[in-house]
């Protein structure tokens, strides 16, 4: 994520749980998920590997990366497949104009979340920088999620009564004028209060009781958050619009209605990181660890099968193959169906064919300078939302106030990234300055600042985008998509509790690993010395919670 998402219902609050021993919402969930679809658990089968094993791993993204280093620690023998020719770490990608300081932008994963959960990001840093060259060492600088004063809103072709473009501060103190056909007891009231109010008797009952709080989020499990809100709590089409048009995509809320409500209170409140000099500094750093020579660059896999001696054989290219002890196909969906794999059960087949990607379109636009910062009031960071089709713009942290060229990036994604696809490279530029103007009407000629822009259509690469699935699609289908098949392995941040975040993808290799060593114990790599906190809330009343609405 490893999302790039923007930081969904970043209003809500987010639980107190201190009190009760800071128990997980997403470890809640994935008990339950357990108890719903029962599944071999590592160590119970296979049997622990007696000698250092060959291992073929398919994906060199975050997950294929870190199952790699993770087996590596264990003395085992891997080999990585990327189908890029040029381009690993997945859905980390950024995109560099020239070789001069700061010019760049993300077009994949662009933040991390300081929260418990996403330790094990910060514990893989932590762990590379002990073993780097100092030049290779990875530094972490403040990621400002919302620059308020200077961030600007620009939607229903509403604006100031002096003309000028509303920034989110003017917006958030007079949510009436952005023109929305609301009720007269909603008008006055922002995308996040009113969502605030749908929600927070979830979080009012977790923090009086856990267990009892997380059993009411589940029963909506089959349900989409569109269909929570107006078939539920009564919302009209109009009220669904504004909330989701201010704090999301188009069409988001049709998504699975217990991922967003998990993922919008863990992450309310979260001080932000990025990664200094850009994102794809993580998976270089873990190549470089792993060893070059293990990664095979432009390798596209054709098909794995089994061999009548238990292992798998793996052809990539065109008429290339190797045979291994065990394969992790270290993948998303869309990658994993092209590949010719054995028959496997019909819920397996279903689970690589239908749980759902969420299209993401970036381009990155290069001006002579950060005009975003020199207008009055400026952009120091945040993101700015808009209804056009380049919905959000979002301000680099790096190189805030300097002089010289800037990199601003505009952001879409679900249906608002789709409507991108047509066009080609020239029209996707035009289009992009055309929505900047009207944004910032008055204050600067943009075409004129403009040097030079790149795009990324996540929906034509093999990520197609990031996980966030439909209602149902976790209980049905997660378990079942990453058990092993024999001596073949699943990962990818699909297959956790904390998809579209790197932290997902490193949580799927890590399961993986253990499935494939046959050992539940097996740790996230951390530093020397340091030993992740253990979650040992007992989270067995919240595996047994009901689901109501079916």
């Amino acid at each position: 994520m490893m999302s790039s998402s923007s930081p969904l219902l970043s209003g809500i609050r987010k639980p107190n749980l201190a009190s009760q021993g800071s128990p997980s919402l997403r470890a809640a969930y994935q008990a339950w998920l357990k108890a719903q679809a029962p599944a071999p658990e590592p160590g119970q089968a296979p049997q622990a590997p007696q000698r250092p094993l060959r291992v073929g791993i398919v994906g060199a993204g975050m997950a294929g990366l870190y199952s790699a280093l993770l087996l590596k620690e264990q003395g085992h023998d891997c080999h990585l497949f990327e189908a890029q020719p040029h381009h690993l770490g997945g859905r980390i990608y950024t995109h560099r104009f020239t070789a001069e300081k700061n010019q760049y932008f993300e077009a994949g994963a662009m933040r991390l979340p300081e929260i418990p959960e996403q330790q094990p990001v910060f514990q893989l840093i932590s762990y590379l920088n002990q073993r780097l060259s100092p030049s290779k060492k990875i530094q972490l600088i403040p990621y400002v999620l919302y620059d308020e004063p200077g961030d600007l809103v620009y939607v229903n072709g509403k604006r100031k009564p002096d003309g000028s473009t509303m920034t989110v501060e003017y917006a958030n103190k007079n949510p009436a004028e952005l023109g929305f056909p609301l009720a007269p007891e909603d008008r006055n009231k922002t995308a996040s209060q009113l969502l605030d109010e749908a929600l927070s008797p979830f979080l009012e009952l977790l923090e009086k009781d856990f267990n009892a709080g997380f059993a009411e989020i589940v029963k909506y499990d089959n349900l989409s958050m569109y269909t929570y809100l107006t078939e539920l709590k009564g919302w009209s089409m109009e009220k669904v619009n504004y909330v989701e048009t201010m704090t999301s995509a188009t069409n988001q809320f049709q998504q699975s209605f217990t991922e967003l409500v998990i993922e919008s209170m863990d992450f309310s409140g979260a001080a932000w990181k990025t990664i200094a000099n850009g994102m794809d500094r993580l998976p270089d750093a873990c190549a470089d660890l792993i060893g070059h020579d293990r990664i095979k660059m432009n390798a596209p896999v054709r098909k794995v099968e089994y061999l009548s001696d238990g292992r798998v054989k793996i052809h990539y290219r065109d008429h290339d193959s190797d045979i291994f002890d065990r394969v992790i196909l270290a993948l998303p969906p869309a990658a994993l169906r092209m590949i010719e794999t054995p028959q496997w059960s019909p819920t397996k087949m279903q689970g690589i064919r239908a749980l759902h990607f969420e299209p993401l379109y970036k381009i990155g636009m290069r001006f002579k300078s950060r005009f975003w910062e020199q207008v009055k009031p400026g952009a120091k960071g945040g993101q700015s939302i808009t209804d056009l089709p380049s919905r959000w713009y979002v301000y680099p942290s790096y190189g805030i106030g300097e002089s010289g060229p800037g990199v601003l990036l505009l952001y879409s994604w679900m249906t608002d990234a789709y409507d991108w696809l047509p066009q080609d490279d020239a029209e996707r530029v035009r289009l992009a300055l055309r929505d900047l103007q009207t944004v910032y009407q008055g204050t600067v000629d943009v075409r004129s600042q403009f040097i030079e822009a790149f795009s990324v259509a996540w929906p034509d690469k093999w990520a197609t985008g990031d996980a966030m699935f439909y209602p149902g699609q976790f209980r049905r289908l997660f378990n079942v998509a990453r058990q092993n098949e024999g001596h073949i392995y699943f990962a990818g941040e699909h297959l956790s509790v904390h998809h579209t975040w790197i932290v997902g993808a490193i949580d799927s290799a890590i399961y993986a690993c253990q499935q494939l060593l046959g050992n539940a114990q097996l740790a996230p790599l951390t530093a020397d010395g340091v030993t992740l906190p253990v979650d040992d809330y007992d989270y067995e009343a919240c595996a047994q919670a009901p689901l109501a609405h079916s």
